[in-house]
C-alpha cells in the first residue's frame, strides 16, 4: 500500500507540473501578448474557397477594403439644420478622444472642402473632351447637329444656368451633362454647398463617411463604440436631427457582446448549477473543490492548447467550450458518488479501479466523436473538436492523477441522497413491459415528429442580427441607392486596358438586365474610368462635332472665333487611382490576382433571382469569365456539403464505437448500450424541428455530443454493480449538462439556440433510457439502512 501511495503521489506531481506549464503558457498568451488572442471575426470559422483561389483572393481584398468603412446619415426636415448638425458631428468625430484609446477613425468626411471639390472638378474638366455619356455618344454618332440646337435652346432658357465662361471652355455643354450622369450612376446623393445630400419623405439627408483606424473585429476599436453612440445621441438632442449608421464594425461588436454575454451566462450558470448540485448532494467542501478543480483544469488546458495551435481562440469556440462543464464533470461525479456510497469503507485506489474502465471507455467514445471533426476542412469545427477533446482529457487526468491523493480519506457517514427514489426507478426497468414500452414510445413519438424537420444551411444563422441595425442599414440603403453590396461579380483580364474594355461590355449587358428588372442597379469602376481606347473614340466624336457644328454656334452667337478643342490626354489607371476622384470606387479595383488585372462590379439588389441566374449562366457571361461573388451563399452551400460530411463522420464514429463496445461486451449488450443514444438523437432532432423550425450543421454536432454523453451513461450501467450510485452520478452529470445546453438554447443566435434545444432534449432522453443498458447479470443494488433518505 505505501508503494501504491507513493506511485499516486508521483503521478499527481507529474500532472501538477504539466498543468503548471499550461498555466504559464496561458499567462504568456494573454498577459504578454500585444493583443488578446480572442477572435470574433465570423469568417475565420469558415473554410477557404479551395475550388477557386482567385475568387477567394478577390473576396479577401474587397472585404478588407470595405469592412473598415462606416456610413452615417444625418436627417432633418430643414437643409440648414442638417448641415449645421453635420458640421458638429464631423468635428466631434475628428476631435474627441475615445476612452484614451487609439483614434477610432483615421478619416472622417462630412462637408467636402473647396480644395477637394476643386480637385474633382479640375481632374474631370481637364479631360472633358474625351468623357461622354452613352446618350451623348449616340447623339454625336447619329445626329450631331441636334447638339448645337440643344446649346442654343439652353441659352434662351433662363433657368439653364449657362454662363459665358462655361461656353468659352465647353461650347457644346457636354461636360455638365457628363458630370450630372456620373452622379446619378453613383448614388442618390448630389453635391450641395459642399455636402452630399439626398431628399426623401420631406427630409434632407446628408452623407458622412468614415474609415476605421483598425480592423472592425479589433476589440480595441469595438470598445470605443459606446463613446461614438454618445456623440450621436448628443447631436440628435442638440440639433433635433436623426443620426443613423451602418458598417461591419457594428455587427461585429454586437456579435462580440452577445458572445461575451452568452459565455458569462452559460459558463457562470453552469458553474452555479454545479456548485449547488454538488453541495446539496455531498454537503462537503472537498467534493465541491474537486469538481471545480477538474472543470477549471480542463478549461485551462483546452484554452492554452487551442491558442497555441490556432494562434487565437474564436468566441464561438468559447461559447461551446463553456458547455464542457456539463461533460467533464461526469468523471468527477462517478468517483465522488462511489466515495459517498462506500462511507467508512472507502479506499481511493479501489474506488478509482472500480470506475477506471468505465471512464476510460467513456473518454475514448467521446474522443472518437470529437476527433472525427478534425478531418473536416472547417477551421471552426476543428477548433471546437480540439478544445473539447483536450478539455476532456485534462478533466480525465485530474480524476485519475489527483483524486486518489486528494480524496484518500473516506467521506462523512451520509446516506446516498434519494436512494429509495433511485431504487424505485431502477426497479421499473426489471419489468419487461416497461423496459420495452418506454423506449418504444419515445421512438414512435420521435419518428412521428421527424416529418417537421427542415434544414436551412444559411450562414446568416450564425450571426445574431439585431433589428435596430438591420433597420438602419435598410434605411441607409434606400436613401443612398447604393444597395447592400453583398452580390459582386469578379472580372479579370490580361491587362488594365483589356479589363476596362471587358467591364464596358459587361456593364452594357447589365444595363439590359436593369431594364428587365433583374437587378436594381450596379456600381463599376468603368462608370468613372474609361479605357484609353474608349476615351480616344470619344475624343474623335467630339473632334468631329467641333469640325462640323462649330460654325452654327459661332454664327448664331456672333463669336469672332470658336474655342479650341483641348488636346487628348488619356486618363491612366494609375492616374485615376491616385486622384481623390477615385475614392468612392477605388475599392472596386483590385490588386493583380495570379498575374491578372482584376475588378469587381457591385450589384445593388437582385430583384429577380431567376433572371439574374439566367444572366450568370448565359454564354455571354461565361465567355467573359464573369465569376459570381456572394460569400454568404458560397458558405451556405459549403454548410450543406459539410452537413452531409458530418453525417457520414457520425455514422463512421457510431460504427467505431459499436466495434469497441462489441469487443468488450458482445453484440447484444453493445446494442442495448447504443440504443438509448440513437433514440435520444432522433428525439433531439424531432423536438428541435418542432420548436426551432429549421435545423443546420450544428444540430449534427449536437448529435455527436449526445452520442458521446449517452454512451457514457450506458457504459457505467454496464460496468458497475452499484447501480444506485451510478444512477445518482449520471443524474448529477445529466443535470449539469442540461444546465449548460439549456442555457445555450436561450441564445439569440439561431444556430446556437437550435443546437441547445437538440442537445437539451437528447441528453434528457439519453438519461431517461440509460438503465436499458443494465447488465442483467449484475443485480440492482438495494438501499441499505445507511442509504435511507434522511
Amino acid at each position: 500500500m505505501p508503494k501504491r501511495n507513493n506511485f499516486n503521489s508521483k503521478l499527481a506531481l507529474v500532472w501538477l507540473v504539466i498543468v503548471a506549464l499550461f498555466s504559464g503558457l496561458l499567462i504568456k498568451q494573454f498577459a504578454f501578448s500585444s493583443s488578446v488572442p480572442i477572435e470574433s471575426n465570423i469568417m475565420k470559422l469558415l473554410p477557404e474557397n479551395q475550388q477557386d483561389p482567385m475568387v477567394e483572393q478577390a473576396f479577401q481584398q474587397i472585404s478588407n477594403s470595405m469592412s473598415e468603412q462606416v456610413v452615417f446619415i444625418i436627417s432633418a426636415p430643414d437643409v440648414d439644420q442638417a448641415m449645421i448638425a453635420t458640421d458638429a458631428f464631423e468635428k466631434a468625430l475628428n476631435q474627441r478622444a475615445f476612452s484614451n484609446q487609439p483614434t477610432l477613425f483615421q478619416q472622417v468626411q462630412g462637408k467636402i472642402n473647396a480644395s477637394t471639390q476643386s480637385q474633382w472638378s479640375d481632374f474631370y474638366f481637364r479631360h472633358r473632351a474625351q468623357l461622354l455619356t452613352q446618350q451623348q455618344k449616340e447623339t454625336l454618332t447619329h445626329s450631331p447637329d441636334s447638339r448645337a440646337q440643344y446649346v442654343i435652346q439652353s441659352l434662351y432658357n433662363p433657368f439653364s444656368g449657362v454662363t459665358a465662361a462655361e461656353l468659352s471652355m465647353d461650347p457644346f455643354l457636354l461636360f455638365r451633362d457628363y458630370i450630372s450622369a456620373i452622379g446619378v450612376q453613383s448614388s442618390n446623393f448630389v453635391l450641395k454647398e459642399g455636402y452630399l445630400t439626398a431628399q426623401s419623405n420631406d427630409q434632407t439627408h446628408i452623407l458622412v463617411t468614415a474609415t476605421l483606424a483598425g480592423s472592425p473585429y479589433s476589440l480595441a476599436i469595438q470598445e470605443q463604440l459606446p463613446d461614438l453612440d454618445s456623440i450621436e445621441r448628443e447631436v440628435e438632442k442638440q440639433f433635433g436631427v436623426k443620426v443613423q449608421h451602418t458598417g461591419v464594425v457594428f455587427y461585429a461588436n454586437y456579435g462580440t457582446e452577445s458572445a461575451k454575454s452568452e459565455i458569462s451566462t452559460i459558463g457562470l450558470g453552469s458553474l452555479a448549477g454545479v456548485i449547488l448540485l454538488v453541495w446539496l448532494t455531498f454537503r462537503s467542501a472537498l467534493p465541491l473543490a474537486l469538481s471545480l478543480l477538474s472543470i477549471s483544469t480542463g478549461l485551462l488546458v483546452a484554452l492554452a492548447s487551442t491558442v497555441a495551435i490556432f494562434g487565437k481562440v474564436h468566441l464561438f469556440s468559447l461559447v461551446f467550450g463553456a458547455s464542457l462543464i456539463g461533460v467533464s464533470i461526469d468523471y468527477s461525479f462517478h468517483y465522488l458518488t462511489d466515495r459517498l456510497a462506500a462511507g467508512s469503507k472507502w479506499q481511493s485506489d479501489k474506488g478509482l479501479k472500480h470506475i477506471l474502465i468505465a471512464i476510460t471507455l467513456g473518454l475514448i467514445t467521446s474522443l472518437i466523436g470529437y476527433l472525427g471533426l478534425l478531418v473536416a476542412p472547417f477551421p471552426g469545427l476543428q477548433q471546437l473538436a480540439l478544445f473539447s477533446s483536450i478539455g476532456l482529457i485534462a478533466a480525465y487526468a485530474c480524476v485519475v492523477c489527483w483524486y486518489p491523493v486528494l480524496a484518500a480519506k473516506p467521506s462523512q457517514e451520509r446516506p446516498l441522497p434519494l436512494s429509495k427514489l433511485w431504487h424505485t426507478w431502477l426497479s421499473l426497468w426489471s419489468n419487461q413491459k416497461f423496459k420495452i414500452g418506454l423506449p418504444l414510445t419515445v421512438t414512435v413519438l420521435s419518428l412521428m415528429s421527424l416529418s417537421q424537420i427542415r434544414y436551412d444551411d444559411d450562414i446568416r444563422q450564425l450571426q445574431a442580427m439585431p433589428e435596430q441595425l438591420k433597420q438602419q442599414e435598410q434605411a441607409i440603403t434606400e436613401i443612398s441607392g447604393l444597395g447592400s453590396g453583398q452580390n459582386m461579380l469578379l472580372v479579370t483580364a490580361d491587362s488594365d486596358q483589356k479589363l476596362l474594355k471587358k467591364l464596358a461590355e459587361i456593364t452594357t449587358s447589365l444595363d439590359s438586365l436593369v431594364d428587365s428588372q433583374g437587378i436594381s442597379g450596379y456600381r463599376s469602376i468603368n462608370q468613372q474610368l474609361l479605357s484609353e481606347q474608349e476615351q480616344h473614340d470619344n475624343y474623335q466624336l467630339v473632334e468631329q462635332l467641333y469640325s462640323q457644328q462649330s460654325h452654327i454656334l459661332q454664327s448664331t452667337l456672333g463669336w469672332s472665333s470658336f474655342p479650341q478643342l483641348p488636346k487628348f490626354e488619356p486618363i491612366t489607371v494609375s492616374g485615376f487611382l491616385d486622384s481623390p476622384v477615385s475614392e468612392p470606387v477605388r475599392p472596386l479595383w483590385l490588386k493583380p490576382i495570379d498575374g491578372q488585372a482584376a475588378s469587381v462590379i457591385l450589384i445593388k439588389d437582385v430583384t429577380n433571382s431567376e433572371l439574374f441566374s439566367q444572366w450568370l449562366d448565359s454564354s455571354f457571361a461565361q465567355q467573359q469569365g464573369v465569376k459570381y461573388l456572394n460569400k454568404a451563399d458560397e458558405i451556405s452551400a459549403l454548410f450543406a456539403e459539410y452537413r452531409v460530411k458530418i453525417t457520414e463522420l457520425l455514422l463512421i464514429a457510431l460504427a467505431a464505437i459499436g466495434m469497441v463496445l462489441g469487443w468488450r461486451y458482445g453484440v447484444k449488450q453493445s446494442l442495448l448500450m447504443l440504443l438509448p443514444s440513437l433514440i435520444a438523437g432522433v428525439a433531439g432532432l424531432a423536438v428541435t424541428g418542432i420548436l426551432s423550425s429549421t435545423l443546420n450543421l450544428f444540430n449534427l454536432l449536437g448529435l455527436i455530443l449526445i452520442l458521446g454523453i449517452g454512451i457514457d451513461y450506458t457504459l457505467f450501467f454496464a460496468e458497475q454493480k452499484k447501480s444506485l450510485s451510478t444512477l445518482l452520478a449520471i443524474t448529477l452529470s445529466g443535470l449539469t449538462t442540461l444546465l449548460s445546453f439549456g442555457l445555450l438554447s436561450l441564445s439569440q443566435t439561431h444556430a446556437i439556440h437550435s443546437f441547445g434545444i437538440t442537445v437539451l432534449t437528447g441528453i434528457f432522453v439519453a438519461w431517461l433510457l440509460s438503465p436499458l443498458a443494465i447488465n442483467s447479470s449484475k443485480n440492482v443494488e438495494r438501499p441499505t439502512s445507511r442509504e435511507a433518505f434522511r
